[in-house]
């Protein structure tokens, strides 16, 4: 692990300017792909989900059985 560090720290050291705004822009996105993958169903109340789909004017059972008809 420690030698993997110290490779990255190297070829940081070595890059140039547009190089670090593209490796940061890269780590940017990446820690917020971790954030959505930590959210969890879980982390949503029944409640509020019973309410928010209470509220919807169309059929989600219809639209299921649709969309699992196309793939037939």
């Amino acid at each position: 692990m420690m030698e993997l560090k110290e490779k990255i720290h190297t070829a940081v050291n070595q890059m140039n300017i547009s190089e670090l705004v593209l490796l940061y822009e890269h780590i940017r996105l990446l820690k917020e792909m971790q954030k959505e993958r930590s959210r969890k169903i879980a982390d949503i109340p029944i409640e509020k989900i019973l309410e928010m789909t209470a509220s919807s004017p169309s059929c989600w059972s219809d639209t299921v059985i649709q969309e699992r008809a196309d793939r037939i």
